[in-house]
């Protein structure tokens, strides 16, 4: 069988502006540069870093990391409030300019973008080739620096890019995905989180190659359906079922009624359908939950939040449903009619604590009778199986279930 023709390889581009708040303002103000710049909030207040420059990164300062702390690691620092719609704008040309190589752009953020330049060899050359141009490109037009991945799937590209920075091009060949990445810690691989990576380093995972190493069946077993995840990601492959997939710190799902309500038996139905949503999400990423939480919305706006932290982390419907509707119980005021309601897990973690062995051998059963339940889910659709308080005792046979699912608005989050 002879190989495919090299234009059916897939090249994907990943583009990542260098320091790009930061660039910006020193294009705007030529004095700034080659100075430790901090673009973000109020130093004296209690917001977070937006950018850094190179030269304040050396100090230990990176986005997303409280101001203070930022202010404490680079006292020296020049600190800037940004001016977003400037960056906006800057963002639009550079856009312009990305659309000039390829129809197929995913803008991932202000500053960052996937481009698909697949089939595009005529009019470019190599991925290669087209990447140095556009880099060369964006800096004549722009005055603004970028980096560049290229490989054959979004996430090695994106590691690619990273690898560059600043200002540089890392192309990955086709075939070569597995070998680059197996270097590399654990940690660099996007969606390994807080809570996957202690664990893989105590199953002596410790770098890509390690994690490489494991088969399907035992990711798999280990992880749920996260180790699939982890099996095809750990080989530089992109399928469209976990493309972007990150691992998630919490999980929740809301309803909205359509008409406010003070109707008990309504509410506990639709916590108890959310409750199981919640369970079948946690259980799609092999995760337990040590924190289970609800949301309650009245008719006038007002809102409250209850947590409650188990003794033992769950996934398991019912032990969510139970918890909630306790908080829910206490919580609620009666004599108000509420607007929307929400089931919430958080502290996740891989592996539950076990306090005996008649009590984890009680939660198996369960975990495989709802594995079970999922499975049938999977061919039939959620709503095939319930939960019997999610049902309205209403209900006859042969007329369509009604449960306490959403009449105007069903929402779901993993943050």
């Amino acid at each position: 069988m002879t190989q495919s023709p090299n234009h059916s390889i897939r090249r994907i581009l990943h583009v990542d502006m260098d320091a790009f708040f930061v660039s910006v303002e020193e294009l705007e103000d030529p004095s700034l540069k080659g100075k430790a710049v901090i673009v973000g909030a109020d130093p004296d207040g209690r917001g977070v870093v937006a950018a850094a420059s190179y030269e304040a990164r050396k100090f230990g300062v990176h986005s997303a990391q409280p101001i203070q702390q930022a202010k404490k690691l680079c006292p020296h620092a020049i600190f800037l409030r940004g001016r977003h719609e400037k960056y906006r704008e800057y963002s639009e040309r550079i856009s312009e300019i990305f659309g000039e190589f390829t129809p197929v752009v995913e803008m991932m953020s202000i500053d960052e973008a996937y481009l698909d330049l697949t089939g595009c060899e005529r009019l470019h050359g190599s991925a290669f080739r087209a990447a140095d141009r556009l880099i060369r490109r964006v800096k004549e037009r722009t005055g603004l620096d970028c980096s560049v991945g290229v490989s054959t799937s979004h996430l090695v590209s994106k590691i690619a890019s990273d690898q560059a920075k600043p200002h540089g091009l890392l192309y990955v060949p086709p075939g070569c995905e597995a070998k680059f990445l197996a270097p590399l810690p654990i940690r660099r691989m996007p969606g390994i989180g807080k809570v996957t990576e202690p664990e893989l380093r105590a199953l002596g995972i410790q770098t890509v190659g390690d994690l490489q190493r494991w088969s399907l069946d035992g990711l798999r077993q280990r992880f749920g359906r996260y180790g699939e995840w982890l099996h095809v990601k750990a080989r530089g492959e992109d399928t469209g079922a976990y493309a972007y997939q990150e691992e998630p710190k919490s999980i929740s799902h809301e309803t909205t009624f359509d008409v406010d309500t003070a109707s008990t038996e309504e509410l506990e139905r639709a916590l108890s359908y959310l409750a199981q949503l919640v369970g079948r999400r946690l259980r799609d990423h092999g995760l337990f939950a040590r924190t289970v939480g609800l949301k309650l919305r009245y008719a006038d706006f007002r809102t409250l939040t209850r947590d409650v932290t188990l003794d033992e982390p769950t996934r398991l419907d019912s032990v969510i449903y139970e918890n909630v509707l306790r908080l829910f119980e206490r919580a609620r005021n009666r004599r108000l009619k509420v607007r929307l309601v929400g089931v919430r897990a958080s502290n996740l973690e891989r592996a539950p604590f076990e306090r005996n062995l008649f009590e984890a051998q009680q939660r198996e059963k369960l975990d495989r009778l709802y594995e079970a339940a999922d499975k049938v889910r999977d061919r039939f659709g959620f709503d095939v199986l319930q939960l019997a308080r999610s049902l309205d005792p209403t209900w006859e046979p042969g007329s369509p279930a009604r449960k306490g699912k959403p009449r105007r608005q069903f929402l779901g989050r993993e943050d």
